[in-house]
């Protein structure tokens, strides 16, 4: 699949919004924790999705949500990779739930746990993200860049919080996420740097019709907040758990 190059061009148009009394507030978010995994000979990723949603997710310290992502145009992601993200409340709520179930796959995946990376996670705006809860599937696409020195994550979200506003305006449900970086070194962005903008679809079709009408331009402006911009990654993202309520 031909890689999709998207970028935040709309960030030049919007710097006005960090300067005093133009500031939005940045909430609070959560937590989300990505762990590369790979499916073992023998086994397919079915098999891992089948396994996964057989574990124990009961009481007040399982995860909010997991998912297992699977990339379409990963870049550098082995064939039978894929990608866990589960969403916690706050770090506390990582430590007393670390040790939560996902099914016997010890036989099925092998993951990658000395090397997870740690994200404070932000909705940005409003979205129908897994038609509310109620669909196993959909598909997602991420952006990383790197904070440029001088800006701030507050920047980055007013930035976003104003590039999807006119979408929000014309009905798109696509949910806009914007995930710092803070725990897992990465040597290609300096300290708190490393960014993700994450797009979660409705269904498949919604975050396709959001990318058709998205620009595809070229490089990113001098004046915005974020420097070093990826080409967007695009994963089908299925739900292993659910632990929040459907809309």
């Amino acid at each position: 699949m031909e890689k999709i190059t998207i970028t935040l061009l709309a960030f030049s148009t919007c710097l006005s919004l960090s300067l005093p009394g133009f500031a939005q507030e940045l909430p609070p978010g959560n937590v989300i924790v990505n762990t590369a995994c790979t499916i073992n000979d023998g086994h397919t990723f079915a098999e891992a999705l089948e396994a996964a949603r057989t574990g124990n997710f009961e009481g007040e310290n399982s995860p909010n949500l997991i998912f297992y992502r699977q990339p379409i145009a990963g870049g550098n992601v082995p064939a039978n990779g894929f990608l866990r993200a589960v969403y916690w409340e706050n770090l506390a709520h990582w430590a007393r739930g670390a040790g939560a179930g996902g099914g016997p796959l010890d036989e099925i995946v092998n993951c990658d746990n000395a090397n997870r990376t740690f994200f404070v996670n932000r909705n940005i705006g409003q979205g129908n993200a897994y038609e509310g809860g109620t669909s196993d599937q959909t598909l997602t696409g991420a952006v990383t860049c790197n904070i440029k020195q001088g800006s701030s994550i507050a920047d980055v979200y007013a930035g976003l919080a104003e590039l999807n506003a006119p979408f929000q305006a014309q009905g798109d449900t696509t949910l806009m996420q914007l995930s710092h970086r803070f725990l897992g070194p990465n040597e290609n962005a300096g300290l708190g740097a490393a960014i993700i903008v994450r797009f979660v679809g409705e269904n498949g079709e919604g975050l396709a019709a959001r990318l058709d009408n998205t620009p595809k331009n070229t490089g990113t402006p001098p004046d915005a907040p974020v420097e070093n911009c990826s080409e967007m990654s695009l994963w089908s993202s299925h739900v292993i758990h659910w632990g929040l309520p459907t809309q």
